[in-house]
């Protein structure tokens, strides 16, 4: 049976729903289709509900409710947990099950339509694989399968066989089999609403966390990772490959030792924090001589653009089990940089690779950046970034001044501006095109003592409500909800629009950017360069 996702978080620390979900996967059943940890964003008696297993099937929809352990009821009340340490008094595993299938029952309906009038009949099962309860009223055999019937998850096919032919019987106006599109259609709406991966910037800042639904694009990619040992996803800034490449390595930490890795130090720094698990190696590429004599079960290489050359390929090769001929590995690319920095890419090495394994891309649902950002990076770059699905925002903002002290004012009066709309200075980051700090008008800043430096704070804990000034190479693979661009002079439009697609794209919602006399002139001519090549 197809199961989302296809491998259980090294999260889920509950052994019963590992067992339950290794024995759902194990189920020769090309039709349904099961979903693990379903979230209930409302529900009437508890602040945030959750659904163990949701299993879609030609003929049911089916909630499955697992209880591990030590399970007790004492004097009307139902304990979990071994005894001395109990976590209760709780309702019964079965009235859990009962609301949490009425409650997604009308969460879906209002998505596809009333599941009765559909012809879609529901029920619930509970599955106890540590103990077996005792026959009572308040439910029927048919709707409980304890540690004998489950016998190690070998009884579970047996027990939905035998659960949905209770539920059918029970509601005789269900109209069997329920059609294929239709069962789609509800698999679609509950992928996005309840499929839910933290976004990146919620981590960085550690502040209350924020979850950004991933597309039907990118849980795409996700199912790929079971039947494809060796992938490679390719998509333009802001196409949510870091989203993808965190959540692969925690997938495919449950079994077995992961190596993450990029070319940049303080994306690793950051994602080290993000992927905290003992399993996971996160290491720049850089510093792989550490893990020399070791080998990884699994090998996922973010940014991978940056470290496409033989050479590269090369060291990645002795690190994976198998190697890269045979071995687990996920590539994440970014196929705009093979045109604005060619240099850096060997486009041999990308053809050799591509024969190693499957390529997937390039992904074209932007999750990251406003409709206008993305029209303004690719009018100057002609970079292809996808359609933006962030939604609308403001137009890119240009300033205009004479120095290097005209920019800090211009600065400083357009972050003053912010602060009055009540935005947090930790949601605005100062990004230089020099990337000198010494030299940076950001040091000419009102607030240049309170400035914070990205590679100080990224990783740790240490983040304050002050700016964030950092080089582009080092935000490279980050973002924020607003940057602003400052020392940009024309000799860093020569060669280098990897560094302005780069520092653009960081930014989620506002873009400011400072030109400088001679650097308007020169965004002027490659904006007029784009349009005269589009109309060619």
């Amino acid at each position: 049976m197809r199961i989302i996702p296809s491998e259980i978080s090294s999260s889920t620390r509950s052994q019963a729903e590992r067992s339950v979900f290794a024995a759902l996967k194990a189920i020769v059943d090309s039709q349904s289709v099961a979903l693990h940890s379903v979230h209930l964003p409302r529900h009437r008696t508890k602040r945030v509900g959750e659904i163990d297993f949701v299993v879609i099937t030609p003929d049911l929809l089916l909630v499955i409710e697992v209880k591990g352990g030590r399970v007790s009821q004492q004097q009307g009340k139902w304990y979990y947990g071994r005894a001395g340490h109990e976590d209760g008094p709780k309702e019964s595993p079965f009235a859990q099950a009962s609301s949490g299938m009425h409650e997604f029952d009308q969460r879906l309906g209002s998505l596809v339509g009333n599941l009765r009038d559909l012809g879609v009949a529901s029920g619930y099962l509970v599955i106890t694989p540590d103990v077996d309860l005792d026959r009572t009223t308040e439910f029927e055999p048919e709707q409980y399968l304890g540690r004998k019937a489950y016998d190690g998850g070998r009884g579970l096919e047996q027990g939905i066989a035998r659960a949905t032919r209770f539920w059918l019987g029970r509601n005789r106006w269900a109209r069997t089999p329920v059609p294929s599109l239709l069962r789609q259609k509800m698999l679609d709406a509950i992928r996005p609403d309840f499929d839910l991966v933290p976004n990146l910037q919620s981590r960085l800042t550690d502040l209350d966390v924020a979850f950004e639904r991933l597309t039907n694009e990118q849980m795409d990619r996700l199912d790929e990772l079971d039947s494809n040992p060796r992938l490679i996803w390719t998509g333009g800034a802001g196409t949510g490959k870091t989203f993808l490449a965190a959540e692969a390595a925690r997938r495919k930490s449950a079994a077995g030792k992961v190596l993450f890795t990029c070319a940049s130090d303080t994306l690793t720094r950051h994602m080290s924090r993000i992927l905290a698990n003992e399993v996971i190696t996160v290491l720049p590429f850089d510093r792989l001589d550490e893990v020399r004599n070791r080998t990884f079960d699994h090998l996922i290489v973010d940014e991978a653009q940056d470290l496409m050359t033989f050479d590269s390929l090369s060291v990645l090769e002795e690190l994976v089990s198998g190697g890269l001929e045979r071995g687990r590995w996920i590539f994440m690319l970014d196929q705009n940089n093979q045109v604005l920095a060619p240099a850096a890419y060997d486009p041999q090495a990308w053809e050799y690779l591509c024969t190693l394994g499957s390529v997937y891309g390039p992904m074209k649902r932007n999750c990251r950046n406003t409709v206008q950002i993305v029209k303004q990076v690719q009018i100057y770059t002609g970079a292809d970034l996808g359609v933006a699905s962030a939604g609308e925002g403001e137009p890119a903002r240009f300033v205009y001044p004479q120095d290097a002290r005209g920019e800090a004012d211009l600065l400083d009066a357009y972050v003053n501006s912010l602060v009055q709309q009540d935005v947090s200075l930790r949601d605005i980051t100062v990004l230089s095109a020099s990337g000198n700090w010494e030299t940076s008008s950001a040091r000419l800043s009102r607030r240049a003592s309170k400035i914070q430096r990205f590679t100080d704070i990224v990783g740790t804990e240490r983040t304050r409500q002050r700016l964030t000034w950092s080089s582009i190479d080092d935000f490279k693979g980050h973002e924020s909800h607003i940057v602003c661009l400052i020392d940009l002079e024309p000799e860093h439009l020569e060669g280098r629009l990897d560094a302005l697609y780069v520092a653009w794209t960081r930014a989620r919602a506002q873009l400011w950017v400072s030109c400088p006399p001679g650097t308007r002139k020169a965004m002027t001519s490659l904006a007029q360069a784009y349009i005269k090549a589009t109309v060619a």
